[in-house]
């Protein structure tokens, strides 16, 4: 059977026609629990073939648009900081598209948002996670899929967390100190997730969405390095796709779909993880044409 390299299995479209790149990063150097991160992107790429190219609940039909280019996987480097820097230089020729970073493990949303922004303090970061990514250093390190977001915010990154569920101490006052951060935990959503579907309706200026698949709750998405209950359901998931893709102030640069392992015995949830890095692409390009075509184009 010939390997799906092309999301959705497309044929090949030319990047200076493209509308939408999709970069395939497999970096694993960090992860503190279950490893297996470096397969998502191929296992993800494969299972996209047998995903629909009509979407129904946004009437994208993936035949006529957007237009996607898949770059070929991005090759480890010697060090996590050369992988990094090989990645914004990789998401950086793409400016002016809309980039779907797969990964591979959280930290390379740190080379994604970067290669797309310039000024980080420009960035609004919606991060879906079932952890904070804020402490300062994770078994010592300071770079790292624990750290990630911690990173971006010293850089002057704004962000909204939704679903976080997993934290220490440390990163709980951080956010409770409230400079530049708004977290909805996973315990709040019941009585606050109406609180931010309208938060992320009113986002203005650049905006980066940050999927860490165990924001999903577990039973959808069991096949992630540490999975935690009390995760987002795909209604959710879908609602907030909505809101951050329709804010008409807003300019969303690109996304990541990140920690996600392949299922041992495919299908398993190789498929969801497809659908729903098709998902984020059918949710941008419907908010694209509501806003007249200039949604998300990073100009």
């Amino acid at each position: 059977m010939t390997p799906v390299t092309q999301l959705l299995a497309l044929p090949p479209c030319p990047m200076d026609r493209a509308d939408a790149v999709v970069v395939p990063a497999p970096i694993e150097r960090t992860v503190s629990y279950g490893p297996g991160t470096f397969g998502g992107p191929a296992a993800i790429l494969a299972a996209s073939g047998q995903v629909e190219l009509f979407d129904a609940e946004t009437g994208v039909d993936f035949d006529h648009a957007p237009r996607i280019h898949t770059d070929a996987p991005l090759m480890p480097a010697d060090t996590l900081e050369a992988d990094l820097a090989a990645l914004e230089a990789a998401v950086r020729r793409h400016r002016g598209k809309f980039v779907l970073t797969l990964g591979g493990e959280h930290t390379l949303s740190l080379g994604a948002a970067a290669g797309l922004c310039d000024d980080l303090e420009r960035l609004t970061i919606v991060q879906i996670d079932a952890h904070a990514d804020l402490i300062d250093r994770l078994d010592g390190l300071a770079l790292s899929h624990g750290t990630v977001m911690r990173r971006l915010w010293e850089r002057g990154a704004h962000l909204v967390q939704i679903g976080v569920r997993s934290l220490s101490r440390e990163e709980f006052e951080l956010i409770t100190a409230g400079r530049r951060l708004r977290t909805f935990f996973a315990h709040q959503l019941p009585d606050r997730f109406p609180e931010a579907l309208d938060l992320l309706g009113r986002l203005e200026g650049d905006v980066y969405l940050s999927i860490d698949i165990d924001g999903l709750d577990s039973a959808l998405v069991p096949s992630t390095g540490t999975p935690q209950p009390d995760g987002l359901s795909w209604r959710q998931t879908m609602a907030l796709l909505r809101a951050v893709t329709a804010a008409p102030r807003a300019r969303l640069l690109g996304a990541d779909l990140v920690e996600f392992v392949p299922s041992p015995h495919p299908p398993g949830c190789d498929l969801t993880a497809a659908k729903l890095a098709v998902k984020v692409l059918a949710w941008w390009q419907a908010g694209r044409e509501k806003l007249g075509g200039a949604h998300g184009t990073g100009r």
